[in-house]
């Protein structure tokens, strides 16, 4: 018997993560693979020349987003934005790619430079310049700053009671990632209890 999680009946899947750890692609797969709508979190907020939806109207956007039907979604679900709790409380599984910081930072980096060099459009159909760089808010210094405080909301999530109900999983490594994802395509997303940790 595979000791891989399963995702069990799940059709509402949040991935979390901090910047560059493969959510949103393991979002779209999952999507995919399971022939849910997938939701790009930034691409929902980020407006052209780098305007964003204003946090206000979030959760009304959210709202909207996430009543219907089966879904996958990119994002953070942090404990202070009212629109993210939206989500979380609408999902039945979410899974957290907390890689080691090195690793992740070094793809954030790698990832900014290749967006940076060949002009590939991203959210908003926005290009990152070299003065992008210099944003406060820019992935790379966002992601640094944020990691205590990411890591510590999702341990206080998976570890709350309230969330029982919910399949969580948490992967630790791109290895745990690719394997659990070869396990689904063998056809055995359900066969398996949900767990909390992967190396």
């Amino acid at each position: 018997m595979s000791g891989e999680p399963g995702l069990g009946n799940a059709r509402r899947i949040c991935v979390i993560g901090n910047a560059a750890t493969g959510k949103s692609t393991l979002a779209r797969e999952l999507a995919r693979r399971l022939g849910l709508r997938y939701i790009d979190f930034d691409e929902a907020i980020v407006r052209p020349s780098w305007e964003r939806v204003p946090r206000a109207d979030r959760l009304e956007l959210f709202d909207r987003l996430t009543a219907e039907g089966g879904w996958t979604i990119d994002g953070h679900l942090r404990s202070d934005r009212a629109y993210e709790q939206l989500i979380l409380s609408r999902a039945d599984a979410v899974i957290w790619l907390d890689l080691p910081r090195w690793r992740q930072m070094a793809s954030v980096v790698r990832r900014t430079l290749w967006n940076t060099v060949t002009r590939r459009r991203v959210w908003g159909g926005n290009v990152e310049g070299w003065s992008t760089l210099l944003s406060p808010d820019h992935a790379i210094r966002w992601s640094w700053a944020s990691h205590h405080r990411l890591k510590r909301d999702y341990e206080q999530l998976f570890a709350d009671p309230a969330n029982d109900q919910r399949t969580l999983i948490r992967f630790r490594s791109r290895g745990a990632i690719n394997r659990w994802l070869a396990h689904l395509e063998r056809g055995a997303a359900g066969s398996e209890p949900p767990v909390q940790g992967q190396e």
